[in-house]
């Protein structure tokens, strides 16, 4: 999508969309929610490597922005109502999102190309993938990921400590930015989903050269008690 103003030159944004599905109509809908700017390379010093900070800072926070009421939603619950005027207490769930393997790195904020654990499921390394010893891989560790993700984010933020910096990116070849979506519950929480919600886009072999193409359920769980007012 190209955006222009009077006043700004053209922007080229990538549309984020989610399907929902309603509980209560048991109707699917698209909806797109937010945009993501394409963040060009400057000509500076050290460009490519600040280019992709950029890049990741601003696509994790177009997320959070994006879903920070249903992720708040999710932990609190949310009150929907049938056709009657039932009121149900709901609580949204991110069941699946679709990505091709550099969408679905960059949205979980995990390193691309010929990183050291190449695979956003389990802890396998390069060198391994391929091979018998792949398949006895252990899955990622969710919780210890995010723990070394904060610790690598307030480094980076506060200017600090860039040898343990590089240390906690190496560990896990992540990047140093939280993922918005693993604010959801579910995903950080038990079961802990976070890696295990990832779907291939089929669009891509096709040839529909979408960078930014994520499909999201959000499907709202009807799990606690129908009151009325």
């Amino acid at each position: 999508m190209i955006c222009c103003s009077p006043l700004a030159t053209a922007h080229k944004l990538y549309p984020v969309r989610i399907r929902i599905v309603n509980i209560v109509t048991k109707e699917p809908q698209w909806v797109t929610v937010a945009y993501v700017p394409v963040v060009k390379k400057l000509n500076e010093s050290a460009a490519d490597e600040r280019a992709k900070l950029r890049r990741s800072a601003v696509l994790q926070r177009v997320l959070y922005m994006a879903f920070r009421s249903v992720i708040n939603a999710s932990h609190s619950a949310v009150t929907v109502y049938t056709k009657d005027g039932t009121p149900l207490t709901a609580f949204p769930r991110l069941l699946l999102y679709i990505a091709d393997q550099p969408e679905e790195r960059a949205v979980l904020a995990l390193k691309q190309g010929m990183c050291h654990h190449p695979c956003s499921h389990c802890d396998v390394r390069l060198e391994d993938c391929g091979t018998a010893r792949a398949v006895n891989a252990n899955e990622r560790q969710v919780l210890r990921t995010l723990r070394r993700h904060s610790e690598a984010t307030r480094n980076l933020r506060f200017s600090r400590q860039s040898a343990r910096r590089l240390e906690l990116e190496a560990e896990d070849s992540l990047t140093s930015f939280m993922p918005a979506t693993a604010g959801m519950a579910g995903l950080s929480t038990g079961p802990n989903l976070l890696n295990r919600t990832i779907g291939f886009d089929m669009l891509h072999v096709r040839g529909v050269g979408l960078f930014f193409l994520m499909s999201i359920v959000l499907r709202s769980v009807a799990c606690c008690s129908v009151s009325s007012f």
